[in-house]
């Protein structure tokens, strides 16, 4: 496919605005947000696109799972 919208998590392609598609506006920073409307409705130029909620859903644990910090030390062998 040359044209449409690309999952942000499993890469796949699908047509422009894909039924079943999950779009979220990306939320512009505090600097940046002039006004409430602009932090509800985030940054419709470039939304984050799940082709499925199951990817959604996966992205979501792997983004926080990756914010934590190290808890502690592995045990070497």
């Amino acid at each position: 496919m040359t044209a449409g919208t690309q999952c942000d998590n499993c890469r796949t392609f699908g047509p422009s605005r894909a039924p079943g598609w999950f779009y979220l506006g990306q939320q512009p920073g505090e600097e940046t947000a002039p006004s409430i409307l602009s932090a509800l409705f985030g940054n419709p130029e470039e939304p984050l696109t799940f082709c499925t909620i199951k990817c959604l859903a996966e992205w979501a644990y792997v983004r926080n799972a990756a914010a934590e910090a190290a808890a502690g030390t592995e045990a070497g062998p």
